[in-house]
């Protein structure tokens, strides 16, 4: 089916039957029964009247009458358990009076009685049910006893055996377009609630399994830099030492605590984006200086470990970015970069315009990706890997990179081969072309 047609197609249906997102199942299963019988008695009418059943023909237009009006009661002033009610009496009392003048039990009065508790039950709630068996089964037993009684008061009206054959069939018809209507709506309702919940279980599961993820990071990585906290403490109190072996020890403990502060800076917006959502707030940033301002901030480090950390940016290129959410992708590269790099190694960060985008690059002479951690590289499914300083991780760092920059309407991804080195990409828009063309 052409996907015009498709769309086209649902549009006219959500009008008629109404949206899953604004009406409840019952509504909509109500309104679709309507529907089908407005069109199915309109046809039953009409071969009334070709039968020169009058009678039945004036109660079926009747019916139309009855119907669109509770139809409209439901689908536009929204008081479905009012027109299952009234439904409840107008199906009853029409079919009633059809019986006798429809020659009672032998007419297919009996069978439509049977069609109209399965529709009325399907969209009701579960507190009217007993209501609406319970005046079908009166209804119907005192049609049937009427007649056994006194079969005189039901009217004969079909004119030769070719006509009763023929409304039976015709009722028969009907009856069963209604129930394969009402199951097929059932069932399809049905389908996509189970699908919705599905979906929904497996986002538990998935929000589950991370949950735990996050705090074996947080029982982990928390614990080292506490621990060496206490042990200065308790060093100091007990033992002493002399200033050189304290400055030491005070030079660890500040990286220590600085590597703590990254953490739980990254958890913390990490958990924030995961239960809130966060918003991006993008701007023109002019790239070549807000670069090289990061890479600063890892001068330092980079020259402990000897490495080489140097950026290439054309100072024209400005893209449209969150200045928060790029610093915090750029640092976290920047940071695994100088983590997973040897001493003598090189870390070059570069920014090139390519189309309408800017890509941006972090590469590193590092040890690379194993090809068993690449596929979940950006998810908590990967474990935390030592750096070759022996620096530890989390993991959360590139979770952290992946979800920001698709939130500026970015991509990211990497190369990497195993002992050679590693090359993270980042494409964000351009803002010159945004102009240009919009």
């Amino acid at each position: 089916m052409p996907v015009s047609f498709k769309n086209f197609l649902q549009k006219y249906t959500y009008k008629i039957i109404g949206s899953p997102e604004k009406l409840t199942l019952e509504s909509r299963i109500f309104h679709t029964f309507s529907f089908f019988v407005l069109i199915v008695v309109m046809i039953e009418a009409f071969f009334n009247l070709y039968l020169h059943l009058y009678v039945s023909a004036g109660l079926a237009f009747g019916v139309i009458l009855i119907q669109g009006g509770l139809y409209y009661l439901s689908r536009i002033k929204n008081k479905l358990q009012l027109a299952v009610i009234l439904s409840a009496i107008e199906v009853n009392g029409l079919k009633a009076v059809g019986y006798y003048f429809n020659d009672g039990i032998t007419g297919a009065t009996l069978l439509l009685f049977a069609a109209s508790l399965f529709i009325l039950m399907s969209v009701s709630s579960k507190k009217l049910w007993p209501f609406l068996l319970g005046i079908n089964i009166i209804v119907v037993a005192s049609l049937i006893g009427s007649e056994y009684l006194y079969p005189g008061i039901i009217q004969q009206h079909y004119q030769s055996r070719a006509d009763q054959f023929t409304d039976n069939i015709i009722s028969y018809l009907v009856t069963v377009i209604l129930l394969y209507v009402g199951t097929a709506s059932i069932r399809q309702s049905y389908i996509r609630q189970k699908n919705l919940a599905d979906e929904k279980t497996l986002a538990l599961e998935l929000l589950n399994a991370e949950k735990v993820k996050l705090f074996s990071i947080i029982a982990h990585d928390l614990r080292t830099p506490l621990a060496s906290v206490q042990q200065y403490f308790t060093v100091m109190a007990e033992v002493g030492i002399d200033a050189e072996e304290r400055a030491e020890m005070e030079k660890n403990l500040m990286e220590t605590i600085g590597k703590t502060q990254d953490l739980l800076t990254n958890l913390l917006k990490w958990a924030k984006n995961q239960m809130n959502g966060e918003t991006a707030y993008l701007q023109a940033v002019k790239l070549s200086p807000y670069l090289e301002e990061t890479t600063q901030l890892f001068k330092t480090i980079a020259v402990k470990k000897e490495i080489t950390l140097s950026t290439i940016a054309d100072a024209s290129i400005t893209v449209r970015a969150d200045p928060d959410m790029l610093q915090i992708v750029i640092r976290n590269l920047l940071n695994n970069a100088v983590k997973f790099t040897r001493p003598g190694g090189r870390i070059v960060m570069k920014a090139i315009a390519d189309g309408p985008n800017c890509i941006i690059s972090i590469s590193d002479t590092g040890i690379g990706i194993s090809r068993s951690k690449q596929a979940d590289i950006f998810s908590l499914n990967t474990s935390s890997t030592n750096g070759t300083g022996n620096e530890g991780g989390t993991g959360l760092g590139l979770v952290l990179c992946k979800d920001y920059t698709e939130l500026q309407g970015g991509r990211i991804w990497f190369n990497s081969v195993e002992k050679e080195g590693t090359t993270f990409y980042i494409s964000l828009p351009l803002v010159q072309l945004q102009l240009f063309t919009g």
